[in-house]
């Protein structure tokens, strides 16, 4: 069983699953649509790689094609291709576009991108056995669970958690973070521009933990300044019209390429080029862009010419600095308006998104918090986050234990341990009696659940028979779906002598206890007998 994480991001998609060995989490390579992804954090660092799902899909008329398929055969901006799917289904649009296979809802598209991703992943998970978690955007987190709830039941997915994406980033980012500490998400990515204060609340029962302090964004993204670049570089050559629309896609990949390039700090410069053979006499068109000049410190620079360009002068000019500024300021207000918190008091501003790598952005966020930014993992921290062994020693869900009540004839859930629980929990043992439910019973079963909050069902019958053996398609009586961890390998008590349902109201004694390796562990006292029957027994790893 592996820990498995997914963030579905806007232009995107990260798989990730926890290494045992190593106790890191890594990103997953799926053949034909990964992309690897390259960058550098300071101009005397190392290249970083990591591998990307791009989030789009191609719909031809015989097969459909997504992530890197599309890249790669040129298709990403062909009209039968669907791109930024996330951000439509998180503000709940629901307009279909016209495909070669039929309209299609961005719903729709991202549940056959999700479904086909993980599908060509399926050599390398398992959906009946790896516990998966995807993160979801905290504002709309009610309706992106829903959608995601419902994706996972469709691939099968027996195991599933949600996790709201600035708790996942905190997580990925600042590691075993404490009750309480305010942190700064800055979420810049192809599509928006998300900035969010928020507090950590670790004991609580929902499964976001993340408290939105303050929140700002602004429709504007990585693909704004692919736009910029282009259009700015088609003034410069004069190249508009129709010759424009047949070169647009050549120049828009230029243009995200130039983007790339100058987010490494290493790179003062990068050049478009792109051949006009539209005309009688085949151009090439040329212009190097700078990183950065003099000019551009607060107001925008002139370079007249077609061959040379500065994108902070560019930046400038579409107000781009201050708008990033703008809306970090808007989310710090909001938050000393409804918390009273203070700037200060922020622990850490952490960087998500490939998009702010940007030069400016950077530059920006370094001048407001200093020292308290951190870079360390732009396009992945939310899934390395997301990833259980990553994250805080503490459970993830609640745990239950099933228990026969004989006053009421019937199995109830009792409640072991509740989500939030640190771990290993030492002197904090959870003891309760167990008891056999018929005379002459010889083992008693011990059969442990994770609570599932995803549905609220009603259920009823026998769950254990006799001897304390788990029945096939058992149902209890309960508000929630339960899934049990030990079907197959159940701990059991060996009652000798047997029970006597009258005499043993009061005979085993468990005392419930988690260790370090989150497993389960058991002591059993035989109040009838004196003698410990079972001493902290392992019954499954939580």
């Amino acid at each position: 069983m592996s820990e498995v994480a997914i963030d579905f991001g806007t232009s995107n998609t990260v798989l990730a699953r926890y290494n045992e060995t190593t106790r890191r989490a890594e990103t997953i390579r799926v053949p034909e649509i990964s992309a690897e992804m390259r960058y550098r954090l300071t101009a005397g660092g190392g290249e970083h790689a990591v591998w990307v799902i791009p989030s789009m899909i191609h719909y031809a008329e015989k097969e459909t094609l997504i992530g890197d398929q599309v890249v790669s055969r040129g298709l990403a901006e062909h009209k039968d291709t669907m791109r930024w799917m996330k951000r439509s289904i998180a503000q709940g649009i629901a307009r279909r576009k016209k495909t070669a296979q039929g309209h299609k809802s961005p719903a729709e598209a991202g549940e056959d991108f999700l479904r086909q991703t993980l599908n060509y992943a399926s050599d390398q998970v398992s959906f009946a056995e790896d516990t998966f978690t995807f993160t979801v955007p905290v504002e709309a987190f009610e309706n992106f669970q829903d959608w995601v709830w419902r994706v996972a039941e469709g691939l099968g997915i027996r195991k599933l958690r949600i996790l709201d994406e600035p708790t996942a980033c905190v997580f990925g980012y600042h590691g075993a973070a404490r009750q309480d500490e305010r942190f700064v998400v800055f979420d810049f990515g192809g599509g928006t521009l998300d900035v969010s204060a928020v507090r950590l609340d670790l004991s609580g029962q929902s499964d976001t933990k993340a408290v939105q302090l303050g929140q700002a964004g602004y429709d504007l993204g990585g693909m704004d300044i692919d736009q910029w670049i282009a259009a700015d570089f088609c003034a410069r050559h004069r190249i508009d019209g129709d010759v424009r629309r047949d070169l647009d896609n050549l120049i828009l990949r230029q243009a995200e390429a130039v983007k790339i390039a100058l987010s490494d700090p290493k790179e003062e410069e990068a050049s478009m080029n792109v051949l006009n053979d539209l005309g009688r006499v085949p151009r090439i068109h040329e212009t190097a862009y700078r990183r950065s000049c003099p000019e551009c410190q607060g107001r925008a620079g002139r370079y007249p010419d077609a061959g040379e360009a500065c994108l902070g002068c560019l930046l400038v000019a579409q107000e781009f600095p201050k708008r990033v500024r703008e809306t970090l300021e808007r989310a710090l207000e909001n938050a000393a308006i409804k918390s009273g918190m203070r700037r200060s008091e922020v622990t850490r501003l952490l960087v998500t998104g490939g998009a702010s790598l940007t030069p400016a952005v950077r530059t920006l966020l370094e001048e407001a918090f200093g020292d308290r930014v951190v870079y360390d993992h732009p396009f992945d921290c939310v899934v390395r986050g997301a990833c259980r062994g990553v994250v805080l020693p503490i459970l993830q869900h609640d745990y239950a234990i099933v228990s026969y009540v004989a006053a009421k004839k019937q199995n109830e859930f009792k409640p072991l341990f509740k989500i939030g629980t640190e771990y290993p929990t030492l002197e904090e043992a959870v003891r309760f009696w167990c008891n056999g439910s018929t005379d002459g019973q010889t083992r008693v079963g011990l059969s442990i659940y994770e609570v599932s909050r995803m549905k609220k069902r009603r259920m009823d019958g026998a769950l254990v028979d006799k001897d304390g053996r788990l029945q096939a398609g058992a149902r209890v009586t309960t508000d929630y779906e339960h899934i049990c961890l030990n079907p197959d390998n159940p701990t059991f008590i060996n009652a000798y002598p047997p029970i006597a349902l009258e005499r043993d109201k009061k005979r085993f004694l468990c005392s419930f206890e988690i260790d370090g390796n989150r497993r389960l562990l058991v002591t059993v006292v035989d109040q009838l007998t004196g003698k410990t029957v079972l001493s902290k027994h392992p019954v499954v790893r939580l």
